[in-house]
Formats: structure tokens, C-alpha cells, sequence
């Protein structure tokens, strides 16, 4: 029973979450992103992108490899 209530609480947020996301107007404008879009294409249009840990100077980085602009994501949050 403990299990159940772990999972729908994981998903309930997890589903909260992706619709807070979905409508920004960030995501649509820049990434193609609609409210009315399935997690699937979701995925496959923002979280599924080639990317690599790169250490330079003593640091780690990552280096996305897409044509996207993900940086104003990290810099304006």
C-alpha cells in the first residue's frame, strides 16, 4: 500500500511539473513546444538532446550539442 502512494505521488508531481513547463511561452516560441503536445514529443523535442561532460580547467562542463538556445533557459530559470 505504502508503494501506491509513493507512486501516485511521484507521478502526480512529475505530471504537475510537465504542465508547468509545457506552458510557459518560452517553450513554444523557441522550442515548438504547444500546450496540447504528449510527453512523447515533449521528450523528443527538449529533453533528448546529445550532450557531453567535459572536464576543462580543472571543472566539469556541458557541452550541449544542439542548434537550440538552452542557455537562456539557465540563465533567466
Amino acid at each position: 500500500m505504502n508503494q501506491n502512494t509513493v507512486f501516485l505521488l511521484l507521478t502526480a508531481m512529475a505530471a504537475n511539473f510537465y504542465r508547468y513547463i509545457v506552458a510557459l511561452p518560452l517553450m513554444a516560441v523557441l522550442f515548438g513546444i504547444k500546450a496540447t503536445d504528449r510527453v512523447k514529443s515533449f521528450l523528443f523535442r527538449f529533453i533528448a538532446v546529445p550532450a557531453k561532460w567535459v572536464r576543462t580547467a580543472r571543472q566539469y562542463r556541458l557541452n550541449i550539442y544542439s542548434n537550440k538556445p538552452y542557455k537562456l533557459i539557465w540563465e533567466h530559470g
